[in-house]
C-alpha cells in the first residue's frame, strides 16, 4: 500500500499536467483564431493552415515551446501584406516570447492587452497603419529587449512608463506623428539601449547633458527630421561606440569639436544636415576610416575644407552642399584627389559653397560607380575637363552657377549615355549645343540657359524621348525651331526665351500634349500662331511676346482650359480679342503692343484690370472703365427712308419728356449734394460684414483730410488717421488713392481683390472701402484699415522719434510675425498670393508691437507651376527690396517675396537700408551682410542693440538681461542675419523656404529667452 500510493500520486500529477497542457493549448487556439478573424485580407493565404486539421504548432507563422508542449511562444507573420487589425486576444498568448507582424497593412489601435505578455522579448509592429497612442501597458513587459513601432501613424507622447523597460536594447519609433521630449522623459532611463531610431516625428527638447554617461552602449542614434534644438553637449562625444548618427533636419546649432573624428572613431554614417551648425568642419573627420555616408548639407560651415578620404575605402555618399566652405581661390578642391581611393563612391554633392579654382582632370579617376556629381553654385572657373567624361555611369551632372568657359564637348553624349539630368545653366559656356546630346535616351532634365551657346537647336534632341524639362533660354541660338524637337512628346516645360530663333512655330507642337509651360518670348519668330497649339491641353503658361507673330488668336485656343498665364505682347497680332478668353482660367493676360481692334470683352479675366494689359493697341475700345479705353461707336442702322408723321411726333414727345426729366433730376441732385452727407457708395466687398461709408463720412472723419491727421504718403496715395462712427467711434487709417497716378486704380482693385480673400493675425485688417465721387463729381477711392498706433517698422529702425528703441527680442518677434504672414499668403490657398512690395514701411505695428503686413497694391495671385521662371510679368516693387530676377522680366513668385523678406530681416538687425549710399559698385546689403558674417559682426549690427538691455523687452518689468553683451548674444544676432542672407541669395531656387525661416527664427527666440532672460532674483 505504501508503494502503490506514491505511484498513484505520480500518475495523478502527470494526468493533471497533461490536462493543463490540453486546456492551455485550447486557450492558445482560441486566441489565434480570434487573431485570424480580424484579418480581412490575406493575399498570400498564409492563414489557410490555421484550421482544425492541424495542430496549432504546425500553423504557418507559429512557433511552440519544446519544454511546454503546445504552448505558443512565437507569432511571426511579417512581410505578408495582411490587412486588418490586431485582436486584443493576443494578450491571452501568455507564453508568447516574440511577436513579428512588421511590413503588413494592419491598422486600428495597438491592443493594450499586449501588456499581459510578461514573457515577451521582441515586439515588431513596424511599417503598418497602427494609429492612436502607444499603450502605456507595454511597460509591464519587463523582459522586452526590442520594441519596434516605426512606420505607423501613432500620435501623442511616448508614455513615460516605457522608461521602466530596463532591459530594452532596441527602440524603433521612426516615421510616426509622435511628440514630446523623448530623450529626457524616456530614453535616458534605458541604460541598456543600443539602438534608437526615432526620425521623422515631432520630438522636441535638447540632447541631455549627461547622455554620454548614461547611454554608454549606444551604437545607433537616429533622431533626424524632428524639432530638436540646442547644442550637442560635450558628454555626447563619449559615446565612442556610435556607428550611426543622424541628427539631420532639426534646429541644432553650435560647433563640432576639433577631435570629433578621434572621439567617435566607429562612425559609418554621419548625418547632421539641415541644422544651424557653424564654424570649420574639423580636419579630424579624416580619421573616420569606417565612414560610408557623410552628410553635413545646409549648415553654416565656413573656411577652407581640410579633409582627406584616402583612408575611407567604404565611402559611398559625400554631401557638404549649401554651406560656406571654401575660399573662392585655387586649391579649394584639392581634397577631391583623396576621393580617388573611394572605389564605392556613388554620390558627390558640393553645390552652394564658396569653392574656387578649376575642375581637376583627375575627376575621371573617381569611382566608376559615381551616379551624381554636383558642383553647382560655387566660384569655379576654367573649362570642363575631358577627364570628367570618363565617369560613364553618371546619371546627374550639375555645374550651374559657376564661371565655366569653353565648349561643352561632344563626348558628353558619346560617353555619358546614362545621363538623366544635365544642368550647366548660368555659366559662360559657348559654342554649339552638342548634336551628340541626342544619344542620351534617358535624359529627362536639360538645363543650359543663361550661357552663350550659339548655332541651331540640334535636330537630334527629338531622339531624347524621355525629356521632361528643357531650358535653353538666354543664349545666342539661331535658326528655326526644329520640328524634330517636338518628337520628344513627354516634354512638360520648354523654355527658349531670349534667343534669336527665326521662322514659325511648327505644327508638330501638337504632339506635346503634356506641355505645361512654353516660353519662346523675345526671339525673332514670325508667322501666325499655329492652331495646333490648341492640342497642348495641359498648358498652364504660354509666353510668346517680343516676336513678330501676325494674324488673329486662333479659335483652337479655347481648348486650353488649364491656361493661367498668356503673354502675347509686342507682336503684330490683329483682329478682335476673342470672347472665349473670358471663359479660360486665366490669371494674367498680356496682349499689349499689338494691332488688336474692336471691343474688349467685359467678362472673366477682363473684369480685373490688374490682371490684363491691353495698352499699345490703338484700335481697341470699350471694356471696363479702369482700362480707360474710348467708348466703342454705336452701330448705325442701314435702313433709310422717310419716317411717318406719327413716329416723328412720338420721338418729339419722348425727347421733350426726357429733357424735362434730366433738368429736374439735375436740380434735385445738386440740392441733395448740398443738404446730404451721404452719397452713392459702391462697396468693393459685397458682404454684410463691411460697413458702408461715403466720401462725406471720410471727409468728416479726417477733419477735411487735414495735415494734422496725415500719417504718410506713398506712391499711390496718402494715409490719414480718422475716427469713424462705426459701432461707436473707431480709430482707423484711411488710404486715399491718388487717381491721377498711372495704375493707381489697378492698385486699388488689386488690394481690394486680395484683402477680401484673406484673414490673418499678422495681416493688416481692412474695415471697408469706398468707391464714390467727391463733391465736385470726381472719382474718389479709399481703403479703410484698422489703425496701427505704433506706426511702421521703417520709423522704428531709421528714426529716433520713439522714446524707446526696438529690443532684440521685439525684432525677432516682428520677424516671426512677418514670416508667418508670408507663409499664410503663400501656402494657405490653392492660388498663392504674392505681396510683391514687402518693405519696412509696409509692416505696421499695433499697440502690442505685433506686426501686420499692409499695402497689397502690387499683390498678385499666382499658381506655382513649372512656368515660374518665365519672363511674363514685369513687377514694380521698391528698389532695394525687389528680387533680382524681376529685373530680368521673370514672373512673380514666392521666392521673390522671400528675397524681400531676407533684405528686411538684415535691415532690422543692421539699421542699414538697401538703398544706402554706402552700397554700390557691386556691393549690396545682402553681400555686405554675408561678408561681414565671417569678419567682425559687431561693426555691422545696429549700435542700439549693443546696449546691455537690448535683448530684453523694456516693457517686461519681471525680466532682466543676464550678463553683458557677450559672444552668446552675438551668436544670436549672427543667426538672425544668416537667416536673412539665406533668404536673399541671388538664385531663387536656393532661397530658404519660409517655413524653414520661421523654424530658425523661433529657435533663435527660444535661445534668446533661455540664455539671456531670467526672472529677477
Amino acid at each position: 500500500m505504501n508503494i502503490i500510493c506514491p505511484s498513484l500520486f505520480i500518475l495523478i500529477i502527470h494526468f493533471l499536467s497533461l490536462l493543463s497542457s490540453v486546456l492551455s493549448n485550447s486557450e492558445d487556439r482560441v486566441a489565434l483564431l480570434a487573431i485570424k478573424s480580424q484579418i480581412t485580407h490575406d493575399p498570400h493565404g498564409v492563414l489557410n493552415s490555421w484550421n482544425d486539421s492541424l495542430s496549432i504548432c504546425d500553423w504557418q507563422g507559429i512557433t511552440c515551446d519544446t519544454s511546454h508542449p503546445h504552448r505558443v511562444v512565437g507569432l511571426n507573420l511579417e512581410h505578408n501584406d495582411l490587412v486588418g487589425t490586431l485582436s486584443p486576444y493576443v494578450g491571452n498568448l501568455s507564453f508568447l516570447y516574440n511577436i513579428s507582424l512588421a511590413n503588413n497593412t494592419l491598422g486600428g489601435y495597438i491592443p493594450p492587452q499586449i501588456g499581459n505578455l510578461l514573457s515577451l522579448r521582441y515586439l515588431a509592429l513596424e511599417n503598418n497603419n497602427f494609429q492612436g497612442q502607444i499603450p502605456a501597458n507595454i511597460s509591464q513587459c519587463l523582459k522586452l529587449r526590442s520594441l519596434g513601432l516605426g512606420g505607423n501613424r501613432l500620435t501623442g507622447m511616448v508614455p513615460s512608463q516605457l522608461s521602466l523597460l530596463s532591459k530594452l536594447e532596441y527602440l524603433y519609433l521612426y516615421k510616426n506623428q509622435l511628440m514630446g521630449d523623448l530623450l529626457s522623459t524616456v530614453v535616458m532611463n534605458l541604460t541598456s539601449l543600443r539602438q534608437l531610431s526615432a526620425s521623422f516625428n515631432s520630438f522636441e527638447g535638447s540632447i541631455p547633458h549627461n547622455i554620454g554617461a548614461i547611454l554608454k552602449k549606444l551604437t545607433f542614434l537616429s533622431i533626424g527630421e524632428n524639432k530638436m534644438s540646442g547644442t550637442i553637449p560635450p558628454s555626447f562625444y563619449n559615446l565612442s561606440n556610435l556607428q550611426v548618427l543622424d541628427l539631420s533636419l532639426n534646429q541644432l546649432h553650435g560647433t563640432l569639436p576639433l577631435d570629433i573624428g578621434f572621439r567617435l572613431p566607429q562612425l559609418t554614417i554621419f548625418h547632421i544636415g539641415n541644422n544651424s551648425f557653424h564654424g570649420n568642419l574639423p580636419a579630424s573627420l579624416s580619421n573616420l576610416t569606417h565612414l560610408v555616408d557623410l552628410s553635413v548639407y545646409s549648415n553654416n560651415f565656413t573656411g577652407k575644407f581640410m579633409f582627406s578620404a584616402k583612408n575611407m575605402p567604404n565611402l559611398e555618399s559625400f554631401d557638404v552642399s549649401s554651406n560656406y566652405l571654401g575660399t573662392g581661390e585655387v586649391g579649394d578642391l584639392s581634397f577631391l584627389q583623396t576621393l580617388v581611393n573611394c572605389t564605392q563612391l556613388y554620390f558627390l554633392q558640393l553645390s552652394s559653397n564658396n569653392f574656387g579654382g578649376i575642375l581637376p582632370d583627375f575627376l575621371g579617376n573617381l569611382s566608376s560607380d559615381l551616379t551624381e556629381l554636383d558642383f553647382g553654385l560655387n566660384k569655379i572657373y576654367g573649362t570642363i575637363p575631358m577627364g570628367l567624361y570618363n565617369l560613364v555611369n553618371l546619371e546627374r551632372l550639375s555645374l550651374q552657377g559657376n564661371r565655366l568657359t569653353g565648349h561643352l564637348s561632344p563626348l558628353i553624349g558619346k560617353k555619358l549615355t546614362k545621363l538623366q539630368a544635365l544642368n550647366c545653366m548660368n555659366n559662360n559656356l559657348h559654342g554649339p549645343v552638342p548634336y551628340s546630346l541626342g544619344n542620351l535616351s534617358r535624359l529627362s532634365w536639360l538645363y543650359m540657359g543663361y550661357n552663350n551657346f550659339e548655332g541651331i537647336i540640334p535636330l537630334s534632341l527629338g531622339n531624347c524621348t524621355n525629356l521632361l524639362y528643357v531650358s535653353l533660354n538666354q543664349n545666342n541660338l539661331t535658326g528655326p525651331l526644329p520640328p524634330h524637337l517636338f518628337h520628344a512628346s513627354m516634354i512638360v516645360e520648354l523654355n527658349l526665351h531670349q534667343n534669336r530663333l527665326q521662322g514659325g512655330i511648327p505644327v508638330e507642337i501638337a504632339q506635346l500634349t503634356n506641355l505645361v509651360a512654353f516660353d519662346v518670348s523675345e526671339n525673332e519668330l514670325s508667322g501666325e500662331l499655329p492652331s495646333s497649339l490648341g492640342s497642348c491641353i495641359s498648358l498652364v503658361g504660354l509666353f510668346m511676346g517680343g516676336n513678330d507673330f501676325t494674324g488673329p488668336i486662333p479659335q483652337s485656343f479655347k481648348s486650353l482650359t488649364s491656361l493661367n498665364y498668356l503673354q502675347l505682347s509686342h507682336n503684330r497680332l490683329s483682329g478682335l480679342i476673342p470672347n472665349f478668353l473670358a471663359n479660360l482660367s486665366l490669371m494674367t493676360l498680356d496682349l499689349s503692343y499689338n494691332e488688336f481692334e474692336g471691343e474688349v470683352p467685359r467678362l472673366g479675366i477682363f473684369t480685373n484690370s490688374s490682371a490684363i494689359i491691353v495698352e499699345g493697341n490703338s484700335k481697341l475700345c470699350g471694356g471696363i472703365s479702369e482700362l480707360r479705353l474710348p467708348r466703342c461707336p454705336k452701330r448705325e442702322s442701314n435702313r433709310r427712308g422717310r419716317l411717318s408723321v406719327a413716329v416723328i411726333v412720338i420721338i418729339a414727345l419722348a425727347s421733350l419728356i426726357v429733357g424735362v426729366s434730366i433738368v429736374v433730376s439735375v436740380y434735385f441732385l445738386l440740392r441733395t449734394k448740398r443738404k446730404s452727407n451721404k452719397l452713392s457708395h459702391t462697396s468693393l466687398f459685397n458682404t454684410e460684414h463691411f460697413s458702408r461709408v461715403s466720401y462725406a463720412m471720410l471727409l468728416q472723419a479726417t477733419d477735411n483730410f487735414s495735415e494734422e491727421n496725415l500719417l504718410g504718403t506713398g506712391h499711390f496715395g496718402s494715409v490719414y488717421k480718422g475716427v469713424l462712427d462705426i459701432e461707436g467711434n473707431t480709430v482707423v487709417a484711411i488710404k486715399v488713392i491718388n487717381l491721377e497716378i498711372e495704375a493707381a486704380t489697378k492698385s486699388f482693385m488689386a488690394e481690394c481683390e486680395t484683402l477680401r480673400n484673406i484673414r490673418h493675425r499678422n495681416l493688416l485688417k481692412i474695415v471697408t472701402a469706398c468707391s464714390s465721387t467727391d463733391f465736385q463729381g470726381n472719382d474718389f477711392k479709399a481703403l479703410v484699415y484698422e489703425f496701427m498706433p505704433n506706426g511702421n517698422l521703417q520709423q522704428w529702425i531709421h528714426t529716433d522719434q520713439h522714446e524707446r528703441t526696438l529690443s532684440l527680442l521685439q525684432r525677432v518677434n516682428i520677424a516671426i510675425d512677418v514670416a508667418c504672414a508670408i507663409d499664410y499668403l503663400h501656402n494657405s490657398y490653392d492660388v498663392p498670393i504674392i505681396h510683391c512690395d514687402l518693405k519696412p514701411s509696409n509692416i505696421l505695428l499695433d499697440s502690442d508691437m505685433v506686426a501686420h503686413i499692409g499695402d497689397f497694391g502690387l499683390a498678385r495671385f499666382y499658381l506655382d507651376t513649372t512656368a515660374n521662371n518665365s519672363s511674363s510679368v514685369a513687377v514694380k516693387g521698391t528698389t532695394g527690396y525687389v528680387a533680382p530676377e524681376y529685373g530680368l522680366g521673370s514672373m512673380v513668385s514666392k521666392e521673390g517675396d522671400i528675397y524681400s523678406y531676407g533684405i528686411v530681416l538684415i535691415e532690422m538687425m543692421t539699421a542699414k537700408a538697401p538703398t544706402s549710399t554706402m552700397f554700390g559698385g557691386g556691393l549690396d546689403l545682402h553681400n555686405y551682410a554675408k561678408s561681414a558674417l565671417s569678419e567682425q559682426l559687431i561693426n555691422m549690427i545696429d549700435p542700439r542693440l549693443l546696449d546691455d538691455g537690448a535683448c530684453a523687452s523694456n516693457e517686461n518689468k519681471d525680466q532682466k538681461l543676464v550678463g553683458n553683451y557677450d559672444s552668446s548674444k552675438m551668436m544670436c544676432l549672427k543667426l538672425l542675419i544668416e537667416s536673412g542672407v539665406k533668404c536673399s541669395v541671388e538664385t531663387p531656387q536656393d532661397r530658404m523656404r519660409i517655413k524653414d525661416a520661421i523654424r530658425e527664427l523661433q529657435m533663435t527666440r527660444d535661445m534668446l529667452l533661455t540664455n539671456f532672460v531670467s526672472p529677477v532674483q
